[in-house]
């Protein structure tokens, strides 16, 4: 530290004027911004199934461990997801079950890793504890404990030494296997040397020393643990002559690519070792028929388990032998450890369905290759969602698009993909209706960004999709604004002057107003961070003309990198009037700037985080009121393909009735309709208190009225401008909807 800066009062005057200026940015912008909160219990179907937890995120190359997280008595599955660096937690329901529920409030209370993780405990106190890399090339702890019933940790031992000043070598791609190999009662260490070809025995020390529980002290007791060698093929050289078996000093740092993870496979009583290898599809199981003192690895299986149905992904695979379904036996999990890798069919579950007639020998048996991304909404990479009303029913429907679903060799696949609305329009549900809308895989385009509004300004909702190489393609509704929306390609857009519009790489368009003209303009974002601003010019068509490539002069970037992946939605998130910015960025999370209307050609000069939650890496985002509450709900994507839902201030409520899908139908009469000035509503069989609501076109509220005890209402329609108009009445236990058209004479 440099000490003489503190003694020089110009410069803590400088420094105080930053603080100050910071945080006075900072109260400025917590008053700008909305508070969004996270809640999960929206319900979702897919394929006729309700999914148990389709609100994570999304799972993408996932690490797991297994811990009793909230302390009641049964196993629960912590995963760690590097993509998006995030945990998701899943509480066990139930014995000899895979029956989880998703609780993110846990996730806090984990430490951030980088790497790989193990979780066991290793001081004896019954707690699970953490193992994790720690830089540059060594392996810290974190101790498990409990507070509130909640698993916490705190960070006990960073460096693992042998020989007093040599560190225990692993680095993030080379995870070793921690556990008890010469079954004294204390926590080994196997890994692999820094050249990625010999196996390297460390043994703990504190039982031979008569050390506290907690110790860690190493010796590096053999060099060449099995007498094996790794070939960097599918099979290792067995008996391998080791001349340097014994003594050797190695401290130097290098990176290959292995995951090892250790388990008595055959139940007698010796470590195996099971390794997925960086550039290898499958597993490769290691046989110990040696001693637990000595290992001697004589038979190997490099399609492991070859007595069922190999694990065969292209990928860097993450083995993990889990008791996954709490009936007190090791099953496996599998998934790639490379972020890059295949996202499709990428988490294995082989179960372990031991006989009785050899109850310490592990048998597993293949039950599914989408083991918990069957019961989440998963599109890949990089999700994007949009609202839209697909069929015209007045509920606001989900359409996501993604950087496609990867599966081994085969070409990557780009769709997307449609979930229905089938709720009601305060109590939404959503049914996957095609993971294919309107046939898009078929027109090789990659990195898709739906954007749903009304482009050509006809009085019915477009569809704009960007796509990886900037440009954007087109679907015209042709339906008018009376009928459910009839989607018409017209392939790449263009601008005014016929020139098809480019903003460079992944295009993310999103169709507003912004100048307030009356003629629909377009807001484009981008790979390399600009937000480009092209101008509805000529009412009732889709002409728009470039007016700039920074609006606001804003521009993200990753470092020195032209990579900031933003995705911009428009809406007046604060009810002031003026329309604000929601920018979703590469590793910014989303950020709020405030009356962009007014900045469109100044540098904003403030900008915070909408939501204070985690919410993982390339946010994009979808902003609506799903639930006519009169608050927006935020629907966002990110890098691991699944969504999170928000609500603005508290979640709404949601009661046991919608949560049981029996939210009952109400009937009532309209007429005329078409109608000139004067509504006329019977209510047939409503409570005492409705509330009534006017939404136009697009789903927007723009009038709301309270009624008590009244079975006639006679509605004034003179201010509201000829088009097609849903009225919607709700009285807390029954909900109806009608479409309305204004035509005045």
């Amino acid at each position: 530290m440099n000490y003489s800066f503190f003694s020089n009062n110009k410069s803590k005057h400088i420094k105080l004027k930053f603080v100050l200026l910071n945080l006075c940015c900072l109260i400025y912008c917590s008053i700008n911004a909305q508070n969004f909160e996270r809640f999960d219990y929206l319900p979702v179907s897919a394929n006729g199934n309700t999914l148990k937890y389709p609100w994570t995120g999304g799972l993408g190359a996932v690490l797991f461990g297994s811990a009793d997280v909230n302390n009641d008595g049964k196993k629960d599955l912590v995963v760690y997801d590097k993509t998006s660096r995030k945990y998701c937690i899943f509480l066990a329901q139930a014995n000899e079950s895979i029956d989880y529920k998703f609780e993110r409030k846990y996730a806090a209370h984990f430490p951030p890793i980088d790497g790989w993780l193990v979780m066991k405990d290793y001081n004896c106190d019954g707690i699970v504890d953490l193992f994790t890399n720690s830089e540059p090339a060594n392996i810290k702890v974190y101790k498990g404990y409990y507070e509130n019933d909640t698993l916490n940790f705190t960070l006990q031992q960073d460096g693992f030494f042998h020989n007093t000043d040599i560190n225990v070598y692993a680095v993030d791609v080379l995870k070793p296997a921690i556990t008890d190999v010469n079954n004294d009662g204390d926590i080994d260490v196997i890994g692999f040397n820094s050249s990625g070809n010999r196996l390297i025995y460390y043994e703990n020390q504190q039982r031979e020393l008569g050390l506290p529980c907690d110790s860690l002290y190493f010796n590096r007791t053999d060099n060449c643990w099995g007498n094996v060698r790794d070939t960097f093929a599918a099979a290792y050289a067995l008996k391998d002559t080791c001349s340097l078996k014994f003594g050797l000093r190695e401290n130097k740092v290098l990176h290959t690519g292995s995951i090892i993870e250790s388990v008595d496979i055959e139940g007698n009583g010796n470590t195996d070792l099971l390794i997925g290898s960086v550039s290898l599809n499958h597993l490769t199981m290691l046989y110990n028929s040696g001693t637990p003192s000595y290992a001697s690895v004589l038979s190997q299986d490099i399609t492991f388990p070859s007595n069922d149905v190999p694990y065969d992904v292209s990928a860097f695979s993450s083995p993990y032998f889990i008791d996954a379904d709490n009936d007190d036996r090791l099953d496996l999990l599998v998934s790639p450890f490379d972020v890059s890798s295949s996202n499709y069919n990428s988490i294995w579950y082989y179960k372990n369905i031991r006989r009785a007639t050899r109850p310490q020998r592990i048998n597993l048996v293949l039950q599914q290759k989408n083991f918990l991304l069957d019961n989440t909404i998963d599109v890949g990479d990089n999700s994007i969602p949009c609202f839209f009303d697909v069929d015209g029913d007045g509920l606001k429907d989900i359409l996501i698009g993604s950087a496609g679903l990867r599966f081994n060799l085969e070409p990557t696949i780009y769709k997307l993909q449609y979930y229905k609305n089938v709720g009601t329009g305060s109590y939404p549900k959503f049914d996957l209706v095609t993971d294919d809308f309107l046939n898009i895989s078929a027109l090789n385009v990659r990195d898709l960004s739906p954007a749903a509004g009304d482009i050509d300004n006809d009085n019915d909702i477009d569809l704009l999709v960007g796509i990886s190489d900037g440009r954007m393609i087109y679907w015209e509704n042709i339906a008018g604004f009376t009928n459910p929306p009839n989607l018409v390609f017209r392939g790449i857009f263009k601008d005014a002057s016929n020139t098809d519009i480019n903003v460079g790489a992944n295009a993310t368009p999103y169709i507003v107003d912004l100048n307030k003209d009356g003629n629909q303009d377009l807001v484009v974002g981008e790979r390399n961070g600009n937000i480009n601003y092209y101008i509805g010019t000529v009412p009732n068509s889709a002409k728009l003309s470039f007016v700039t490539d920074s609006i606001g002069k804003i521009k993200i970037r990753t470092f020195s990198n032209n990579i900031g992946y933003t995705h911009p939605v428009v809406k007046d998130v604060n009810d002031d009037g003026k329309y604000d910015l929601v920018l979703g960025t590469n590793l910014n999370g989303l950020l709020f700037y405030n009356n962009i209307e007014d900045s469109i050609n100044e540098r904003v000069l403030s900008s915070s985080p909408l939501v204070n939650e985690y919410l993982g890496l390339r946010n994009s985002s979808a902003i609506d009121d799903i639930t006519n509450d009169g608050k927006f709900e935020l629907l966002t994507g990110n890098i691991s393909g699944g969504l999170i839902i928000l609500s603005e201030d508290a979640p709404p409520y949601i009661p046991t009735a919608i949560k049981n899908n029996q939210v009952q139908k109400m009937e009532f009469d309209i007429y005329p309709n078409p109608v000139n000035n004067q509504l006329y509503i019977n209510l047939k069989d409503a409570k005492s208190t409705i509330q009534l609501q006017i939404l136009n076109a697009i789903g927007e509220q723009i009038r709301t009225e309270n009624y008590i005890q009244q079975e006639f209402i006679e509605l004034n329609t003179h201010l509201l401008p000829n088009g097609f108009y849903l009225i919607k009445i709700t009285d807390g236990e029954k909900e109806g909807i009608q479409k309305i058209i204004i035509n005045h004479l």
